[in-house]
């Protein structure tokens, strides 16, 4: 692990659009001691020759690039690629479609340096419309700042966003208590399994700043209109990613139990809410 190094771990599929702006963002950033990893998810279209025509450009920035490609697999196993080539002692893992502020990475990094007594820090994140211009339709912030204890808000989902490229991680911790560099695979993608670890038994800091832009895409999933069926199926995913998060990093039984009972209660009111709301208002 490199001191002072921040890794930025990006997996990307068919990127082609809109990994130039993303690259472009970090050449911008004003820290000085950065790697990247690139996991391509199997892309068809011109992702590889767009990141690969960055090589020289990050050179000359002393940032270094490592691209690797894979079938498809999803975001997580792309993850799990990339877990393995950290070398940094901060971690951040944004999407290849979102992009960062110029001094994002600087004003995180700095706040861990200055806080050892903190394993992750998180910021404020401004969705932009879709464009050249990208005007800012909302900035999400905390609504409760000081809270640095995060693990249990979390699971509830309770004033807390689950975005990539908001938060920076230490590495140490992060490894200390998911072992194995690897996170549970699932298709439905990788942010709970990096962010759980990294709250648990430790506490985040808070940055009342934006750091990252999330372009809402026309055909981004969250657009798309969701059957009954995919709605119950991403439930059945984001309940079992949690289940298999917590089994895999508390240890104590009776504290795994408390989480597990939580994540249950919380899905199974979900399906049974979203179940009886269908069905009052299916003529409708």
């Amino acid at each position: 692990m490199k001191k002072n190094l921040v890794t930025v771990m990006t997996p990307c599929y068919n990127g082609e659009k809109y990994i130039k702006t993303f690259m472009d963002s970090i050449l911008k950033q004003t820290y000085p001691e950065i790697e990247v990893i690139i996991i391509d998810d199997g892309s068809t279209d011109k992702t590889e020759e767009i990141v690969k025509s960055y090589e020289g450009p990050m050179k000359a920035r002393n940032i270094t690039l490592k691209y690797s490609k894979q079938k498809n697999q999803g975001q997580a196993a792309a993850a799990n690629k990339g877990l393995k080539q950290v070398e940094g002692e901060f971690l951040v893992w944004p999407d290849s479609d979102d992009y960062y502020e110029e001094n994002a990475i600087e004003n995180m990094a700095n706040f861990l340096k200055q806080h050892e007594d903190y394993n992750a820090v998180r910021a404020e994140v401004a969705f932009r419309k879709e464009g050249e211009e990208k005007e800012i339709v909302e900035i999400r912030k905390s609504k409760n700042p000081e809270n640095t204890d995060l693990f249990l808000n979390y699971i509830q989902e309770e004033d807390t966003y689950c975005f990539t490229g908001m938060m920076m991680i230490r590495v140490e911790h992060f490894f200390q208590v998911n072992k194995g560099k690897e996170i549970y695979q699932n298709r439905a993608g990788q942010n709970w399994q990096i962010i759980l670890p990294s709250v648990y038994h430790s506490k985040t800091g808070y940055i009342d700043k934006v750091v990252y832009n999330v372009v809402m895409r026309s055909n981004s999933h969250s657009r798309r209109k969701e059957s009954m069926k995919d709605v119950l199926l991403r439930m059945q995913n984001h309940r079992k990613i949690l289940k298999r998060t917590v089994e895999k990093i508390i240890e104590d039984d009776k504290e795994k139990e408390k989480y597990l009972k939580i994540i249950k209660d919380k899905y199974d009111t979900r399906q049974r809410d979203y179940i009886q709301y269908k069905i009052k208002h299916w003529k409708e």
